[in-house]
């Protein structure tokens, strides 16, 4: 290969390179997903408290305690190439949790017999998953591939 196919092959890897820099640095570029808006709410009886511990690989929300009927949500950006990041929530209650995957917005109501997904379809909080024995973790996946 000469040097002027060289130079312009490596011209052209920089300028793609710059491109991909450039984007990333872009609030709302064309790699970058949409925000993920968690919800969960505590619908637990008798003026139980709810503890909520959410993290990922690479964050960790810390522990939040919601009096009842008291919410809190957070939001995330996906990872812009694989279209996913996992959020795992524990609860202070009884049961490792399977979740439905929700895309943009994933509303959660924790009540006695489990944590319920809002189902979009119907428009009522009947994805609902019982509580296992032991402590609860509840995958939150940020989008669908």
């Amino acid at each position: 290969m000469g040097k002027p196919t060289r130079l312009i092959l490596v011209s052209l890897a920089s300028l793609v390179l710059f491109c991909f820099v450039c984007e990333a640095a872009e609030p709302d570029g064309f790699f970058r997903k949409d925000k993920v808006q968690v919800n969960i709410t505590n619908n637990l009886p008798g003026g139980v408290s709810l503890t909520i511990h959410c993290r990922s690989k690479d964050d960790d929300l810390g522990f939040q305690t919601l009096a009842p009927g008291v919410s809190w949500s957070f939001r995330f950006r996906p990872n812009a190439f694989v279209s996913v990041t996992l959020f795992y929530c524990s609860f202070q209650q009884r049961r490792a949790l399977e979740a439905e995957r929700c895309r943009h917005f994933c509303l959660w109501s924790v009540q006695p017999d489990g944590p319920c997904l809002f189902n979009t379809n119907d428009g009522k909080y009947d994805i609902c998953l019982g509580w296992k024995p032991e402590s609860s973790r509840l995958p939150l996946p940020g989008s669908m591939a």
